[in-house]
């Protein structure tokens, strides 16, 4: 029995889902947008679902790169640095 904690274990885990509740596989933006004020924006998270797994693409139809599911969950890992996606959200709400 290992005493060390991490994401293999159970205390490590996020909760899964529960019965009926949507499950989204997180995403960030392939390409940043620029910012008017100079340099890349932020890159946004996007909520993707079983569709856009295979073709790498969130529910606003944006090309993103897919992000481990053991770390980060839609949309509660959103925030200033990682700002969430407004269509998105309102799509997965």
């Amino acid at each position: 029995m290992s005493t060390v904690e991490g994401p293999w274990s159970a205390a490590g885990r996020r909760p899964a889902a529960s019965p009926g509740q949507d499950r989204w596989t997180v995403g960030v933006d392939v390409a940043a947008p620029n910012s008017p004020w100079g340099g890349p924006a932020p890159s946004r998270l996007h909520a993707v679902g079983d569709a856009g797994l295979i073709a790498g693409r969130a529910l606003c139809l944006a090309p993103v790169t897919l992000l481990d599911p053991a770390l980060w969950v839609w949309p509660d890992d959103g925030d200033e640095e990682w700002p969430l996606c407004w269509v998105c959200l309102a799509l997965t709400c």
